[in-house]
């Protein structure tokens, strides 16, 4: 953090700010501040509730270390200054949600996309975790794909990659195909909705896996 230009916490609660989101439990408080350079999104500890302040500061902890993992890839928000141990500032990600119209528009374009970018973070030891949440996942005005949101993510080394990131990567993975069998099932071929379904075994290893019934359905039904 010490190469990040500063940006003192008097002088970022002087600054423009909009709520995008309020702090839960242990998930510390999301702003969208207006600095003379710009936009940024600042992931704030210190509101957190008495007791539980300390992990929140250890979340945002480490979704610092995960995006320095991250520096050079593009597609995900960037470390941009350094306010204190409870706070950091990123770049801001312009664009919407990622939503069942936009996807039908270019499915096959987006569901290529979102494979080619998580394959990019994984190589750099980085797993988001939580890419089946829409919101997660950003589409900006020239149709990229963006992730945001790495609050779940790890960032891995040598040796719990080779015994974690098979089980972490298919997680990360399989949200694509999720997005495939709900908003375009028809466009699923045999041996992507035969990765659907196999994710049903999956779910008793790992709890997360994003296919719910409709997708399952959407897979089997593709397969006739």
């Amino acid at each position: 953090m010490s190469a990040l230009p500063p940006l003192p916490r008097h002088e970022l609660e002087r600054l423009p700010r909009t709520a995008l989101g309020k702090a839960q439990l242990l998930k510390p408080e999301v702003w969208r501040v207006e600095t003379p350079r710009g936009p940024v999104v600042v992931k704030d500890a210190r509101h957190a509730r008495f007791g539980a302040r300390w992990i929140a500061r250890w979340i945002v902890a480490r979704e610092r270390r995960v995006l320095e993992r991250l520096d050079s890839l593009d597609g995900v928000p960037h470390l941009m200054a350094a306010v204190d141990r409870d706070a950091i500032a990123l770049t801001f990600m312009p664009g919407r949600p990622l939503d069942e119209q936009s996807f039908r528009e270019r499915p096959r374009e987006l569901f290529e996309q979102l494979l080619e970018l998580t394959e990019r973070l994984h190589a750099l030891g980085v797993f988001h975790l939580d890419l089946h949440q829409r919101k997660n996942l950003l589409l900006d005005d020239d149709g990229r794909l963006h992730m945001v949101d790495f609050g779940s993510a790890v960032a891995t080394g040598r040796v719990s990659r080779f015994f974690l990131g098979r089980i972490l990567g298919h997680v990360d993975r399989q949200a694509a195909y999720k997005f495939l069998a709900r908003f375009a099932p028809e466009e699923l071929s045999h041996e992507e909705a035969r990765v659907v379904l196999r994710q049903r075994a999956f779910r008793r290893l790992w709890p997360f896996s994003p296919h719910s019934k409709r997708e399952r359905q959407a897979a089997r039904a593709r397969l006739g």
